[in-house]
């Protein structure tokens, strides 16, 4: 979701302020950033969250989209639409319900097409040290889609609940930590008619007792992010309305969370949702390196029997070393919608049957059966130049006509004008188009409907084992 999602508060010696920002990164080098500011609050503990010089980054590996956390928004254009929502957030757009008094409402809308669309939830942490005994702040979540953002309103309006509720649990239990060591401060301070004594200064890890408090925003606030996209898509649909692809899901993709500072990357990793995929330790660079086209030129002939087998079903066992094995699962991945990615092994230690696994890397000594016309065995060894070779064993022949999913396919990996990056849009986007085609055939109920649906979306004969494979797993 292209948003900036930033927390907010009110400084008693500085005024309305955004505390903590994390906004979307896109086709973005992470090493390159410099997370450097200047800022007139350098001073102010209320007012610093990680340092001007950290931030949090966090990836989504299947858009390598980039979650990025930081004191001031890293882009600079936003610096100041962040400051202007900041501002309106807690010192005039404020909702409290009827006669609460509280200021802990719901969500606000406003901004325009010049400033951003904002969505704002307002609340306070009680704070023994503060001026009223509590603290005001602010969740914005500040986009420039002003149709998107309020049809995600609900979605939104859940999420900063709760992360505020989650805020004023802990501020809470600090709270009665200050009294049973004070006393009855607010009595004391309530008869002196005096509250200079203290200090108004405490950073938000102090009023929570969470030292990592802004770890566990930014894990919140990716989340929201990532999840925006999810919440509001468009689906094909005959009869009645399908499950929602969010709710329909086997397992949830996951974060990889690291600090970054001038000295260094991937200081710290923090994992949401599903454990993370063995390949994704991989690095960026060898990742890009052995590409689709790359195994392409290594499997040479044997691609489109390669490809046949992953959209058919047929079960592929690699043996070689880890990366190349595994950068190979990983491109094969990518023929394949979402849902079968649960019969991908990226590393297994022992041979998985078909009806566990289809896709398995195995190690070079592992034990593996031999070729059939339902088992496709590809080696990867190294030959006297150190370069890659693939051995390709399977005993069944390619049909005549090959499935139109895999001519698009093939076309796309020879088409030299592709970048990688493109390819893999271009890769992702004929594999929801065929997999909204076979949920179009679950939705019929008779033989003669689904007949028809097939020549209405162009299914021919050699497309029906892909069908099959794909309509017993979606």
């Amino acid at each position: 979701m292209n948003a900036i999602i930033a927390l907010c508060h009110f400084c008693e010696a500085h005024g309305p302020g955004a505390l903590f920002c994390t906004q979307t990164l896109r086709e973005t080098n992470i090493h390159q950033l410099d997370i450097n500011f200047d800022s007139d609050r350098k001073g102010c503990p209320a007012c610093n969250s990680i340092g001007n010089t950290i931030g949090l980054v966090s990836k989504d590996p299947d858009s390598n989209a980039h979650f990025v956390s930081s004191q001031v928004p890293v882009i600079n254009e936003t610096i100041e639409l962040v400051k202007k929502a900041a501002f309106r957030s807690i010192s005039s757009e404020v909702s409290s319900p009827p006669g609460s008094g509280s200021g802990d409402g719901g969500m606000v809308f406003f901004g325009d097409a010049q400033r951003g669309h904002v969505l704002s939830h307002t609340f306070h942490l009680v704070d023994s040290n503060a001026r009223g005994f509590s603290k005001l702040f602010s969740i914005v979540v500040l986009m420039k889609d002003k149709t998107f953002l309020l049809n995600i309103q609900p979605f939104l309006a859940d999420c900063l609940k709760k992360i505020s509720k989650e805020l004023q649990g802990y501020a809470s239990v600090v709270h009665e930590q200050d009294l049973k060591a004070q006393g009855s401060q607010r009595a004391q301070r309530m008869s002196q008619g005096y509250t200079g004594a203290t200090s108004t200064t405490r950073s938000l890890a102090e009023l929570t007792g969470k030292e990592s408090i802004f770890a566990y925003l930014h894990a919140h606030f990716s989340f929201v992010l990532w999840a925006g996209v999810r919440y509001l898509t468009e689906s094909i649909t005959l009869g009645s309305p399908s499950v929602p692809p969010w709710l329909g899901r086997d397992t949830e993709e996951g974060f990889t969370m690291v600090q970054t500072d001038k000295e260094g990357y991937m200081l710290r990793r923090m994992g949401l949702g599903k454990a993370e995929d063995e390949s994704n330790q991989i690095d960026e660079r060898t990742k890009a390196k052995y590409s689709l086209r790359m195994f392409r030129q290594i499997l040479k002939s044997d691609f489109p029997s390669v490809c046949f087998c992953v959209l058919t079903g047929i079960q592929i066992v690699i043996r070689g070393p880890f990366v190349k094995g595994a950068c190979l699962v990983r491109n094969l991945k990518k023929l394949i919608p979402e849902p079968l990615h649960k019969l991908v092994r990226a590393r297994a230690e022992s041979y998985k049957a078909a009806n566990e696994c289809r896709i398995i890397n195995l190690s070079q000594d592992a034990v593996a059966p031999n070729p059939s016309a339902g088992i496709m065995r590809i080696d990867l060894v190294d030959d006297r130049n150190k370069d890659t070779v693939a051995v390709c064993v399977w005993e069944g022949d390619l049909p005549l006509k090959l499935p139109m999913l895999l001519q698009k396919i093939t076309k796309a990996v020879d088409e030299e004008l592709f970048t990688d990056l493109v390819l893999d849009k271009h890769l992702r986007a004929l594999i929801e188009e065929w997999k909204n085609k076979v949920v179009c055939i679950r939705k019929m109920s008779s033989n003669q409907d689904v007949a028809k649906i097939k020549r209405i979306m162009g299914i021919q004969p050699q497309d029906q084992t892909l069908i099959t494979y794909w309509y017993s797993h979606l």
